[in-house]
């Protein structure tokens, strides 16, 4: 993917737009941990899937996480795949994150 991913700290969201369309990933400050990232909702498109948009999306969500310090709880079901298939960002992983048993997306 070569479009430019954009961060809305804002509105909680990692988004970048492709043939005029909105793909994201949602997340909120953890009120309980507040240096843990909950991505709660990840979306792409259905025409635009399998180009690996929420992967390049949920990559610059570790990097940001990485850099300012934070720990991220992937809750969101394609974010907690993602996770399960790159091991090597795992290091970004709030403790206790169980990979094998969870996942559900949600509307905030």
């Amino acid at each position: 993917m070569t479009s430019t991913i954009h961060h809305d700290e804002a509105r909680n969201r990692f988004y970048t737009v492709i043939d005029g369309k909105e793909c994201s990933v949602d997340y909120e400050i953890k009120k309980t941990a507040p240096r843990i990232i909950d991505i709660y909702r990840s979306f792409v498109h259905t025409d635009l899937r399998g180009r690996g948009i929420a992967e390049s999306l949920l990559k610059a969500v570790g990097e940001y996480a990485a850099q300012n310090g934070f720990s991220i709880q992937p809750s969101c079901s394609y974010a907690v795949l993602y996770y399960r298939r790159h091991p090597d960002q795992a290091s970004v992983l709030a403790n206790g994150v169980d990979l094998e048993n969870g996942g559900s997306c949600r509307l905030k």
